[in-house]
């Protein structure tokens, strides 16, 4: 066993190691369906905080913004979430929990996010209404869970089916 370890060390020990040169030499590699920066929309925000409640990091919490009477009727407590990515591991049920389709997620993630300044990470309500201002893609939405529930991958098993 220990000649089969050191046969692998020796093997790589001359190799250049395996990096991605993010951004200098390649972009950033993302998909259909890459998790990253939230956007919020206001005007579908109900303040009910479940994406407060379902959040497995605790990345989010609600914050109550000052605003002109009648802006936002539909949030009569005026409580929006506030975001902090640093915390956050882009799991997407925020958005998947959102009964108003207030939340979605864009395919703006890594270097693009980052910063030295960790107070930089905390997104109040307001800046989340923002759109990133690097090109981005909004890649989840309430409406993509809805399509995987209505249109299962996996088709359940028929009645009177053998349970091993």
């Amino acid at each position: 066993m220990v000649w089969v370890t050191l046969k692998k060390a020796a093997k790589y020990l001359f190799r250049r190691p395996y990096t991605r040169m993010v951004p200098k030499s390649e972009p950033p590699f993302k998909t259909d369906h890459t998790r990253g920066r939230h956007i919020l929309d206001l005007n579908k925000c109900t303040g009910c905080s479940l994406c407060k409640m379902v959040c497995p990091a605790n990345a989010i919490d609600m914050e109550h913004i000052e605003v002109e009477e009648g802006k936002y009727p539909q949030n009569k407590k005026k409580i929006f979430p506030r975001i902090d990515l640093h915390k956050c591991t882009y799991c997407g049920l925020c958005v998947e929990y959102c009964p108003f389709s207030a939340l979605s997620m864009t395919d703006v993630t890594g270097f693009e996010l980052f910063t030295t300044d960790k107070s930089t990470t905390l997104k109040h309500p307001q800046e989340l209404a923002v759109p990133p201002e690097s090109k981005y893609r909004v890649t989840i939405t309430k409406a993509m869970f809805l399509g995987v529930l209505q249109n299962p991958q996996v088709k359940p098993a028929g009645k009177g089916g053998s349970h091993g």
